[in-house]
């Protein structure tokens, strides 16, 4: 038969099923019929005639059974006849069912958000025209390890020009996204803004949803400044509306046309909501320059080319640039290239694995509490299995029915899990700090839908096959002789159930070890030494008009304010600031030199951070100076140039010498004309721009260095309502063009660089909290099952004489023995696994033996809690009545 007739049989026997009954057992009738016929002829009576014409046909319902099984798609009745069965079991079994529905859906709900998460994040393909031959650069020390050192946008065309491996070129900032004042209709607000050179959007190869992106020709000195805005910012500020286009805003002091709109999953630098070309920024001021020289390079590859390729003649390429550079500008950098996609997932791909991993665990833990559920219903239903063998029925079809019934409990936990995620998926991205990147593109997608279809099927198999195999070791001689009494469990059965929990125990060590590392590295994190005083301690952010771009104008306007807030009772001290703390923004100085050093000495100094502050920057942060003084009024332009070092700067570049009257440059190569800085003062390590670690740091006076500041940092006793109102006043009172935008505590910036930690640790601790749950539950049901399975043997015991005590104690130990095990175990694999953290964590090893071991006395502990309830029941046992009933 063609593959068609029996897909065109298979659909018949399907739709027109009672119709081929109705035949069936019309030709079973006409066939007795006929033989009762001949039989009466030969001479039987009627009775007779019928019952050989049954016996020869074999019966007539198994010969309508064999009938059925010879036809094409009959075995989708039998399984449909199966899968009717076994919600029939469940409906019966609700206490059970729930039981193992919600277990499942716990981990399945889990797992897919996770993914969806993961899918959004790390798997769904970028908005940008073929990401794999994107890349992005920079460059760094060969030695020192320097923080990155950026192209400029001269030298990003001069290596379009000359690369033979690279398509196109552009620019974008390297310290990601800034924040810019807004103003329009009179109105002041923040934006994320992104400097880009004019290819950007052609190197990308996307095209804006309204108007147009910004050209190389946007990017010249001298034209009109246009904008090109986010999906989010065009929703959020313009209500989607198409009038936006030709709208003219004030951002950062100058005019801007907004030209375009762009797609809402193009978020690259992470978080912008305005891109604006580096010639926007005025070559007059403060950044001018910088913007022009400090971008990293993002580039298409020519089709084929490799990273390995790029950076190699991005090498050559370098070689070339330096021999055109400035005397004072460092040397023998070498190119970094990274794919366009890890530069925008960064550092989050590690979290987000490590997440998923243990939310997997903990569908595991889930699957073998199921699976322990199933093996214990299987021990009740070993009468019927026992029956149903000797009545014919083979292997296979028992397995496949056992299966069956794993798979609509896993379906159905599949589909509870499913609307839970579906209903708490922006809960969880709510939850996400500000920072990671494409958020915005995680949603409930098909992809989700069958990733969450499969690994319900992955889990019915995995859940039911064991207690499926089990049952197949029913003795059934033995079992009917003993009519399916006590003390008929099979040793595989209980073997099996001991093995789950084994395992489970095991797995909740893993998982709880993780969490334990993660909140102590929380800890640890928020405990930190920041060098400074954070209490009482706040910043306000000025909106600075155009007129202050002047040098000058801006050290009275600042002068100004520090006299007038300081003249209020309360306030300890002020100062001017450049950047918002613990950014990780702001100066690099990739290379200097200290007097007395050779070029090649001075290669192996470390990069600096750079600070440009005022006289009394130390005392209002309270930054311990080690050693001299701090600056004072009389350090100003003109004066002699002074510096103040950290303290692990004087320790790596004088070690056991006083570093007061050194002198270093900028630069790390002998210049015949130097610019000296005489060190005039040693101050504490902090951790002011980064969180995580202290920068070594060179402090400069503001007077004889830049003077960029538009924020001040204010210690006072007071409210942050009062100090808000104390500094708008005061700031009406100095200039009124100028706005306060923002009053903020200093310490409620560390709640900034501490989200994500938190995060990953709140994610991991409740996913250990599950673990734990789901394992103590199957602990719980195993011992009950261990009482009622031994209530005959510890009747006995009890006949005897044995104590309750020593009853208690037996069932306790054989509680603690597998809760020993399994943690014995889970200390192996956490020990071989928490080396996957090492990057989240913070001064907390990932074999930090407190926290791996805490994590097994916790789940031991929860064992044992977990066993009260049966270690009450075996001492209940009626010691008589178990008896009698034997």
């Amino acid at each position: 038969m063609t593959l068609l007739r029996r897909l065109g049989s298979m659909v018949r026997w399907v739709i027109h099923r009672d119709r081929a009954e109705r035949e069936l057992n019309d030709e079973m009738q006409a066939f007795v019929d006929m033989a009762v016929a001949d039989h009466v002829r030969n001479g039987m009576t009627p009775d007779e005639a019928r019952r050989l014409a049954v016996l020869q046909l074999g019966g007539v319902e198994q010969a309508k059974a064999r009938v059925r099984s010879g036809r094409h798609g009959a075995w989708l009745d039998e399984v449909g006849r199966d899968v009717h069965y076994a919600v029939r079991t469940c409906i019966r079994n609700l206490g059970f069912s729930g039981l193992a529905i919600l277990t499942l859906a716990i981990g399945i709900a889990g797992t897919t958000s996770m993914f969806a998460m993961i899918q959004g994040v790390l798997l769904r393909p970028l908005p940008v025209l073929d990401q794999d031959r994107l890349i992005v650069a920079w460059r760094e020390a060969q030695t020192s390890g320097s923080a990155r050192y950026p192209f400029g946008s001269d030298e990003i065309d001069l290596v379009r020009d000359e690369s033979r491996l690279l398509v196109n070129t552009a620019g974008v900032s390297r310290n990601g996204v800034g924040r810019a004042v807004v103003v329009e209709n009179g109105a002041s607000s923040y934006v994320n803004d992104a400097l880009v050179t004019g290819a950007f959007f052609d190197v990308l190869g996307v095209r804006p949803v309204l108007g147009r992106a910004m050209t190389p020709a946007d990017d010249v000195e001298g034209t009109e400044h246009v904008l090109v805005i986010s999906d989010g910012l065009w929703r959020r500020r313009y209500g989607a509306s198409h009038d936006v286009l030709g709208r003219r805003v004030m951002l950062a002091g100058e005019p801007f046309t907004i030209v375009g709109v762009m797609p809402p999953d193009v978020d690259y630098p992470n978080g912008v909501e305005v891109w604006r070309t580096t010639r926007s920024v005025p070559p007059t001021g403060p950044f001018g320059a910088a913007a022009r020289q400090e971008v990293n390079l993002i580039a298409r590859l020519q089709p084929g080319v490799t990273i390995a390729q790029v950076r190699s003649e991005l090498g050559t390429l370098i070689e070339q640039l330096d021999q055109n550079a400035p005397p004072n500008v460092p040397r023998g950098l070498r190119p970094v290239v990274h794919s366009f996609e890890d530069v925008v997932v960064g550092d989050v791909r590690t979290s987000l694995v490590a997440l998923f991993i243990a939310v997997a665990l903990v569908l595991l833990i889930a699957s073998a509490n199921a699976a322990n559920l199933l093996l214990m219903r299987g021990e009740a239903r070993r009468g019927e299995l026992a029956m149903r063998t000797a009545l014919g029925a083979g292997r296979v079809r028992i397995i496949r029915q056992l299966l069956i019934e794993s798979m609509v409990l896993t379906l159905a936990a599949g589909a509870a899990g499913l609307a839970v995620t579906w209903w708490s998926l922006q809960t969880l991205v709510s939850l996400v700090p500000d920072g990671l990147p494409r958020v915005e593109s995680v949603r409930m997608d098909a992809r989700v839908v069958l990733f969450t279809i499969a690994i319900a099927f992955v889990t019915a198999l995995a859940t039911g096959l064991a207690p499926a195999l089990v049952s197949l070791k029913v003795d059934l001689v033995s079992h009917l002789k003993n009519g399916g009494g006590r003390g008929m469990a099979g040793r595989s059965a209980r073997h099996g159930r001991r093995a789950l929990v084994v395992a489970q125990v095991a797995l909740a060590v893993m998982i709880v070890a993780g969490a334990g590392l993660l909140i102590r590295s929380v800890l640890r994190l928020q405990s930190v030494d920041l060098g400074l005083a954070a209490d009482r301690l706040f910043l306000v952010s000025l909106d600075l008009p155009e007129k202050y771009v002047e040098r000058e104008r801006r050290a009275q306007f600042l002068e100004g304010m520090i006299a007038q807030l300081e003249s209020v009772s309360g306030m300890s001290a002020v100062t001017p600031v450049n950047v918002s703390p613990f950014t990780g923004q702001g100066w690099d100085l990739p290379a200097f030199m200290a007097e007395g050093q050779t070029a090649e000495q001075a290669v192996a100094n470390s990069s600096l951070n750079l600070e440009s502050v005022h006289p009394n920057y130390f005392e209002t942060f309270e930054v311990p100076l080690v050693r001299g003084r701090a600056f004072t009024a009389s350090d100003r332009e003109g004066a002699p140039d002074v510096a103040i070092i950290s303290e692990d700067v004087a320790t790596r570049t004088w070690p056991g010498a006083d570093p007061i009257g050194k002198r270093l440059k900028m630069g790390g190569l002998p210049d015949p004309d130097p610019h000296w800085y005489t060190i005039v003062g040693v101050a504490a390590n902090t951790r002011y721009r980064d969180l995580t670690r202290p920068r070594p740091t060179l402090y400069l006076p503001a007077a004889q260095f830049q003077m960029t500041a538009g924020m001040l940092a204010l210690r006072t006793t007071a409210t942050l309502d009062l100090v808000a109102s104390l500094a708008r006043d005061r700031v009406r009172a100095v200039d009124p063009d100028v706005h306060v935008m923002r009053v903020t505590r200093f310490t409620d910036m560390l709640d900034v660089p501490l989200a994500r930690p938190r995060f990953n640790a709140f994610l991991l601790t409740i996913f250990g909290v599950a673990a734990l749950l789901l394992s103590a539950i199957g602990l719980y049901a195993v011992m009950a099952a261990y009482v009622q399975q031994r209530d005959r043997e510890i009747a006995i015991r009890l006949a005897l004489g044995a104590t309750a005590t020593a009853v208690r104690h037996l069932v306790l130990a054989e509680a603690l023995w597998l809760a020993g095990l399994g943690a014995v175990i889970g200390l192996a694999g956490a020990a071989s696994t928490t080396g996957f953290l090492r990057g989240m964590l913070f001064e907390v090893q990932p074999l930090d033996p407190s926290v791996i071991a805490g994590a097994a006395l916790l789940l031991i502990a929860a064992s044992a809690l977990a066993s009260y309830v049966p270690v009450r029941q075996a001492t209940g046992v009626d010691a008589t009545a178990v008896l009698r009933s034997d």
